[in-house]
């Protein structure tokens, strides 16, 4: 049985470790990382000497995996942005290789979506072209086929991204995501478990961060998107009541705001997208960190706020999860 404390959402407003954006929005959750002290380090020498199949699983090449990777899905440069949106949604990927001419012309990724369509004009994604969005391949970071799981979560970590192009002899092999990396830990541990993993609690203290950003349930679509881009964050509560939160994330944003590009997002209620109170699912402190990663994959998300005492005191994403275990400094 797993430890971890699942509930629904029903928070309170936290007013504490929270600092003031510009926008007059609180946040605490993206504070900037700080180094680990002692006790965490201590804390992690420990688990991390005991994770015999978390290293093997780590030092794992990725042509080891490739088989079982998903197809590489494309688009061309000249299609339009809202073709590409269709497809990360229909083919429920978040990135698509941008080919041109059986070349590697770069890649477009939900976050591209996120940080670069207009919040206030309608129609915009069917009048851009992707190569006006895409991030394009001498910009991008790319991996060959013989780096370990380790060594590709680390290469994310510095370039903040989720995917990493696998080349090989020019050709892209595959795109490997930090959701088929967590896979891949996942199913690892399931088979060996840890004796001691770590909790909640100490992941938290490790990426130094605390309480969480969020909006009002009466704000407009627009106001989340820019909070997320100020934060460099992938989601935000939205305080529905005194006592209940919901959660708006970048692919809440693909999947019920870019795939219509009906209504401008300055013009659309953040309550009507936005994923329910009684739908999110949370963690406590005291959850173990194996137990939450095994939650996403098994719902399909990403983040999962932390509650304790019913107020929340953290968000949590897979991204901190495999960082924690595979790039800790």
């Amino acid at each position: 049985m797993m430890n971890t404390a699942l509930c629904t959402a029903s928070f309170i407003r936290v007013h504490t470790a929270s600092t003031k954006l510009a926008s007059g929005h609180r946040s605490g959750c993206h504070a900037r990382p700080r180094m680990l002290g002692q006790r965490a380090m201590r804390r992690l020498s420990t688990w991390r000497a005991g994770a015999s199949t978390l290293e093997e699983v780590s030092f794992l090449p990725i042509l080891n995996i490739m088989k079982g990777l998903p197809v590489v899905h494309t688009v061309a440069p000249s299609a339009s942005t809202f073709r590409a949106v269709v497809d990360m949604v229909k083919y429920r990927t978040g990135s698509l290789m941008v080919m041109k001419d059986d070349q590697m012309a770069g890649i477009i990724t939900e976050r591209d979506i996120l940080d670069k369509l207009s919040l206030d004009v309608v129609g915009e994604s069917r009048a851009k072209a992707v190569e006006a969005l895409m991030t394009p391949a001498d910009s991008l970071s790319t991996a060959p086929p013989n780096y370990t799981l380790d060594k590709c979560v680390k290469q994310m970590k510095s370039g903040v991204f989720r995917h990493l192009p696998i080349i090989e002899n020019g050709e892209v092999k595959a795109c490997i995501s930090l959701r088929d990396i967590a896979q891949q830990v996942s199913s690892g541990l399931s088979k060996k478990p840890m004796t001691s993993p770590p909790t909640v609690a100490e992941l938290m203290d490790a990426k130094g961060s605390g309480g969480c950003i969020e909006l009002p349930a009466s704000s407009m679509v627009a106001d989340a998107v820019k909070l997320m881009q100020q934060t460099k964050a992938g989601s935000v509560l939205v305080s529905s009541g005194a006592s209940s939160f919901g959660l708006f994330t970048e692919r809440d944003f693909l999947t019920k705001v870019a795939v219509y590009d009906e209504v401008a997002p300055s013009a659309l209620p953040i309550s009507l997208v936005s994923t329910p109170s009684d739908v999110v699912k949370c963690v406590a402190p005291t959850a173990r960190v194996t137990d939450c990663l095994s939650i996403m994959l098994a719902g399909g998300f990403r983040h999962l706020p932390v509650i304790d005492n019913k107020q929340p005191v953290g968000m949590i994403s897979m991204r901190d999860i495999l960082n924690f275990f595979l790039a800790p400094k």
